[in-house]
């Protein structure tokens, strides 16, 4: 596994950006404008023709942003969509589990929402020349998680958050009820509900309750 180091000089790459946050978005680009090493920088919104957007921009790499909600099932659409597409997750949390997730919805690497602009740019130059980043202390946390095992690998592929949620809805509560006990908008909720739906590879909320049932510990 590569791990982000020093710039590497290689062609521009070009770069198609998901991010829900426009203002985000916004400005990533403009900083990847101007580092060395990125060339064509195309933004997509993850409710956008995603695919038509990295086939338009001949995109190399697609710098997704995962801090919201959904963000894999989007990378997961367009992976199926387009198997060789090279995508490269960033503002992850650096845990066992979402890194896990990550590589699980097609992922080439992550940088993690620690990083800076410049790691974020040497990864995205490494993915583009097919290496999968990510960084040497995470690849020993992933062989001991994974060695470690879990009491159900669906828990272990969800957040806290989702966890929380995931207990409500073995609850049968509904989404605008999962809502009112967290405080969460109910756009959230679902956004979350459609990712725990996938991450944990059930097609409804129903087959979801019967399996979190069975798990006392989700807390």
């Amino acid at each position: 596994m590569a791990e982000a180091g020093d710039a590497i000089g290689e062609s521009p790459v070009r770069v198609v950006l998901i991010c829900r946050v426009r203002l985000y978005s916004g400005a990533i680009a403009e900083l990847l404008k101007r580092a060395p090493g990125i060339g064509c920088v195309t933004i997509a919104n993850p409710d956008d023709d995603i695919v038509a957007a990295v086939d338009t921009a001949l995109a190399d790499v697609v710098l997704l942003g995962t801090g919201n909600p959904g963000a894999l099932s989007v990378a997961r659409r367009l992976v199926d969509a387009r198997p060789e597409t090279r995508v490269l997750g960033f503002g992850v949390d650096e845990v066992p589990a979402d890194v896990v997730a990550c590589a699980k919805a097609g992922l080439w690497g992550y940088v993690p929402n620690s990083a800076s602009m410049k790691d974020l740019v040497v990864a995205a130059q490494r993915v583009a020349r097919g290496d999968t980043v990510c960084s040497a202390a995470m690849a020993d946390g992933l062989f001991r998680h994974l060695r470690g095992g879990s009491a159900s690998s669906a828990d272990a592929e969800l957040t806290q958050r989702q966890r929380q949620i995931a207990r409500l809805i073995s609850e049968g509560l509904s989404n605008k009820q999962i809502a009112g006990r967290l405080s969460l908008g109910t756009c959230t909720v679902k956004n979350h509900v459609h990712d725990i739906l996938s991450r944990v590879q059930v097609t409804c909320r129903t087959e979801a309750a019967a399996r979190f049932r069975h798990i006392s510990h989700i807390s």
